[in-house]
């Protein structure tokens, strides 16, 4: 499933017909063996997004175009039979600067939730910690054995707690690292 097409995958479950202009293409752009080039092709349109259901080609036909993983496919208007196939590593500019806007839009929005989550879980973290000090503190004060256990109790309290921001803390990070490592993708 895609952004682009919620249905991804799921356009072709009967027959497919490639023409042998596709399959040139199949072995020419890929590499693929010409008698395995029907399978491979068929294989890869049924996992193919929609793009666009009606686009003009190169003989002023209208065809429908799907796309998967960098592969581009040509399909017949009314038909499933693919006409052509190629390689499609590259982008018209506004497509790509629209892409990179919103991609940087994005990052930056993780990039700020993360300084603001941080700030906040370090903050707590900071006042468990000195909360922990006065306790320790107050341990090594007092006479009573009574005192003497509470506060190991809350210095316990305070040690998860403070485990618990840690592991917030690197949650956070990840999530923002998992979301950049994904833009990787598109750059």
């Amino acid at each position: 499933m895609t952004t682009l097409d919620p249905r991804a995958g799921t356009h072709f479950t009967g027959k497919i017909f490639v023409t042998p202009h596709a399959l040139d293409r199949a072995v020419e752009y890929f590499g693929i063996d010409r008698g395995k080039a029907p399978m491979h092709v068929m294989d890869l349109l049924r996992k193919a997004s929609l793009i666009d259901a009606n686009v003009l080609g190169e003989d002023g036909n209208s065809a429908r175009l799907y796309a998967y993983k960098r592969t581009a496919f040509v399909v017949a208007l009314h038909e499933d039979t693919v006409i052509t196939m190629y390689p499609r590593e590259d982008s018209p500019i506004t497509v790509r600067e629209s892409v990179a806007k919103a991609l940087t839009t994005v990052l930056r929005a993780a990039q700020r939730k993360e300084t603001r989550e941080i700030k906040r879980l370090e903050l707590r973290r900071a006042e468990l910690t000195v909360e922990r000090a006065e306790c320790a503190l107050r341990k090594l004060k007092t006479a009573s054995i009574k005192v003497a256990r509470q506060m190991d109790g809350r210095i316990a309290e305070i040690d998860g707690e403070i485990a618990a921001i840690n592991a917030e803390i690197f949650e956070v990070r990840r999530e923002k690292t998992t979301l950049a490592k994904g833009i990787a993708a598109y750059v």
